[in-house]
């Protein structure tokens, strides 16, 4: 116990520190935000290995497919045409502009489903 007598008012004399107590809450909020954050990262452990990623590439090319691309850049795929292929880079015709991606970036893509109005 702290003396704290010395002090002009009573309510700081009487003061009791609740010691740890008091951070366990800012602990607990801490720790669930750490792990609602958890889903933001990218699973590498799904990539495609590099044959099949060009393979299916080079068909989404030739056939004018729309993809979804996942990336190690970004959690959330990027979606359009390919525009180009290089030795190096792919380059994504999407609505508003054309990133390019090295293929090294690409952790694997799909076909994105294109639903037509009857």
């Amino acid at each position: 116990m702290i003396n704290r007598s010395y002090l002009p008012y009573k309510s700081a004399r009487e003061y009791l520190d609740r010691g740890m107590a008091k951070w366990m809450g800012f602990f607990i909020s801490e720790h669930s935000t750490a792990l609602s954050k958890e889903g933001d990262t990218i699973d590498f452990t799904k990539a495609m290995d590099e044959e099949e990623k060009l393979f299916f590439l080079s068909w989404a090319f030739f056939n004018n497919k729309k993809i979804l691309l996942y990336t190690n850049l970004q959690k959330e795929p990027y979606l359009g045409k390919i525009y180009d292929m290089t030795k190096e880079k792919l380059y994504l015709n999407m609505k508003n502009r054309t990133p390019n991606f090295l293929y090294s970036q690409i952790l694997k893509l799909t076909v994105a489903e294109v639903i037509e109005d009857e």
